[in-house]
């Protein structure tokens, strides 16, 4: 077997342990050894907005025309990107559409800014979308999408959301409608996470 498949492998495993433990636990997991995002990702990531070299990232997934888990995960991101600022936490939030289709980029820039300046997003289309949501293990299931329907049908998907440090690691795994207190909360009393 190949280095590069053995690798592949092993970032399988960790994000499925992971994401197995965060099920179970319905806490924020502080990754003790921290996923480095491949060159591709974090490219992706640092085309949002380029920032001074110390820019922590916020990465949430949703699509516009959920009704209120969407809005509500933005309002939380938004919540969190003020806090660190209070704390002095260079942070800045993206919103992943997993719904390219409906939506455009002029859709998601005016939504995104409705949270805030420092809410950015990205928008991916078929096998790229599929990589960037594989980088992060998160699924969307379509419900009655079909040829007969290309408007009105529904997603579901992961409300987890990352928290991505300056030099491209996943360090933190978190439900953004459930544990935004718990991260503002560790933004004040574990800031040695933050320097590093």
């Amino acid at each position: 077997m190949k280095h590069g498949t053995m690798r592949c492998l092993f970032h399988a495993a960790v994000m499925l342990s992971v994401f197995f433990f965060a099920e179970i636990m319905a806490a924020p997991v502080v990754l003790q050894r921290p996923v480095a995002l491949r060159a591709e990702t974090m490219a992706h990531l640092k085309q949002v907005r380029a920032g001074d070299g110390n820019q922590w990232q916020l990465l949430v997934f949703g699509f516009t025309h959920c009704k209120d888990v969407c809005p509500m995960s933005l309002a939380n991101t938004a919540m969190l990107v003020n806090a660190a600022a209070a704390e002095r936490i260079n942070l800045n939030g993206i919103f992943v559409t997993v719904d390219p289709d409906r939506d455009t980029d002029a859709i998601l820039s005016r939504y995104t800014k409705s949270f805030g300046p420092d809410i950015g997003y990205l928008r991916f289309e078929g096998e790229a979308l599929e990589r960037f949501k594989a980088a992060f293990g998160v699924e969307a299931i379509f419900y009655t999408k079909n040829a007969g329907n290309h408007l009105h049908y529904q997603v579901d998907h992961s409300t987890s959301a990352f928290l991505i440090d300056p030099e491209g690691k996943m360090r933190v795994i978190f439900d953004v409608l459930q544990d935004a207190q718990s991260i503002t909360r560790m933004m004040k009393e574990n800031r040695s996470l933050f320097k590093s």
